[in-house]
């Protein structure tokens, strides 16, 4: 069996231990175990680094591999919504609520989607940052939270600027 390379490297100190203690004497014994560590070690870094290209070419290729998966999701995630997107277009304009098969049951469920453009929502919060004055190293970062300004505007008539609340159907598959 051959030695690992922490085996044969700890060989290395020690004949240089040895060679220490000696004076520098090259005795026949450290000149045999000399040649032999010296002749396994380029062996030993051989194997390894056939061992790390071989590890390098499989995570290419499992990179390669996420990747083309990654594409037939985003291929299947965008044919169901296109034939969920077709359903609904055909039962709002035949006026259907409700379909019901061998083995599901389709329904339309009409919700309130808040749209915004938030730059306009925005535009009066950032004049106030900038005359704060904030130093270079500190960011801010403003948000429109879509579902507490809804909430905050519910049963009012009026909304700022830039805000709509559109009544949309929504296809519920059971």
């Amino acid at each position: 069996m051959s030695a690992t390379l922490y085996q044969l490297t700890n060989q290395m100190a020690e004949i240089e231990a040895m060679l220490e203690e000696t004076g520098g004497e090259l005795t026949p014994e450290l000149e045999s175990l000399w040649e032999e560590t010296s002749e396994s070690l380029p062996q030993k870094v051989d194997g390894y680094n056939q061992v790390l290209r071989n590890l390098t070419a499989y995570a290419e290729n499992l990179a390669g591999e996420i990747k083309r998966l990654q594409a037939l999701k985003k291929t299947a995630e965008n044919s169901a919504k296109r034939i969920k997107e077709h359903v609904l277009d055909c039962m709002e304009s035949f006026g259907i609520q409700r379909l019901e098969g061998n083995y599901c049951k389709m329904s339309l469920r009409s919700s309130t989607q808040t749209e915004v453009d938030e730059e306009s929502v925005l535009m009066p919060y950032v004049a106030r940052l900038d005359r704060l004055m904030l130093p270079s190293w500190i960011t801010c970062e403003l948000k429109v939270n879509k579902t507490e300004l809804k909430n905050a505007f519910k049963g009012k008539d009026v909304a700022p600027g830039g805000v709509r609340f559109v009544e949309k159907n929504n296809l519920i598959i059971k």
